[in-house]
């Protein structure tokens, strides 16, 4: 198995939805090329996290912090990227957000990438997210 070529990832934006306890967050990723063993591909994803025990008011969520198990244990973040026509799991560890600006909250999270999970060639990884969500 290869590394990930994680340097390749850019995170632009994050859109947050749903209700108080039940958000959902998707996070914008630039177009890149993905190469392994002959194959490469232009890769158009997102990072996709849904049933988030998380306020979506963003003035109940800056400053805050929040930790979360890790699937399948109760209270975890359903998440996962689409790459190599497979839906690789992400679990989301923590997030932190930041302080509101005038049209975005700043957000990082910490992420394990589960890469070995569908077998796409790629080991699994660990990945601190920084991109900002927008209002």
């Amino acid at each position: 198995m290869e590394c990930f070529p994680i340097q390749k990832i850019e995170f632009t934006k994050a859109k947050l939805q749903g209700v108080a306890g039940n958000a959902s967050i998707e996070i914008s990723v630039v177009h890149f090329e993905l190469s392994l063993d002959g194959y490469s591909e232009t890769v158009d994803t997102f990072i996709r996290l849904d049933s988030v025990r998380i306020p979506v008011n963003p003035a109940d969520l800056k400053g805050k912090q929040f930790t979360f198990p890790i699937n399948p244990v109760y209270g975890y973040i359903e998440g996962s990227i689409y790459f190599f026509a497979a839906h690789n799991p992400v679990d989301v560890i923590k997030i932190v957000f930041g302080e509101i600006q005038i049209d975005s909250l700043p957000i990082t999270l910490e992420t394990n990438w589960i890469l070995e999970y569908e077998r796409t060639g790629f080991k699994n990884l660990r990945k601190t997210v920084v991109t900002s969500v927008e209002l």
